[in-house]
């Protein structure tokens, strides 16, 4: 898949979008591991403005599925992924973007700090990200009590490689929740 960047290498966040899906690129960057994730700071570019945020994935997470298909319990990963913010303008910058990317307004909030998510690896046995792309599926806000209305899935791709992520819309009913979801609640009814 060929990726439009801009002079910095930062992928066009828009760029990607199939049968009204949309899925967003961002570079990998500043990439650290620590005794349990992979930290790293994704970026991408829209309208001329760099955009982006702090990413913690759990490096043990294991094929979601076995031989047959079916789902392993074991290896569904709580906080397998944790999007943080780095610098508050531009990981502010990249919700705005998204939203309008939904056909959602937005009123400019600030992100959240920090917003975790459970997942699963779309993938049977073994995972090495070093090795290969990782397809993970993400829930967010599934936590108890249970709030059908706040809950969102996305899916989140990543080439450790060659230095990417995509991060996949799974349905355009969860776009309201995740941007939701993404914006500092004193904040949100500009995202309703």
């Amino acid at each position: 898949m060929k990726i439009t960047t801009d002079n910095c290498g930062n992928p066009v966040l828009e760029q990607f979008s199939v049968d009204g899906f949309i899925d967003c690129a961002f570079r990998i960057c500043d990439l650290i591991e620590s005794p349990e994730y992979f930290n790293f700071h994704i970026s991408a570019s829209s309208e001329g403005k760099v955009l982006g945020m702090d990413v913690a994935v759990r490096k043990d997470i294991k094929g979601g599925f076995d031989k047959q298909m079916t789902l392993v319990k074991e290896h569904v990963c709580r906080e397998g992924v944790i999007f943080f913010i780095r610098s508050g303008t531009e990981s502010d910058r990249l919700i705005a973007p998204i939203a309008c990317l939904y056909g959602l307004p937005h009123n400019g909030a600030e992100m959240v700090r920090k917003e975790s998510f459970t997942a699963i690896s779309l993938h049977q046995g073994e995972c090495d990200l070093w090795k290969q792309p990782l397809k993970i599926k993400l829930f967010g806000r599934d936590a108890e009590p249970f709030d059908e209305s706040a809950y969102y899935e996305s899916f989140f791709n990543i080439d450790l490689a060659n230095g990417f992520v995509y991060w996949n819309e799974k349905d355009q009913e969860y776009r309201k929740p995740l941007i939701c979801g993404l914006t500092k609640p004193s904040e949100q009814s500009g995202a309703e």
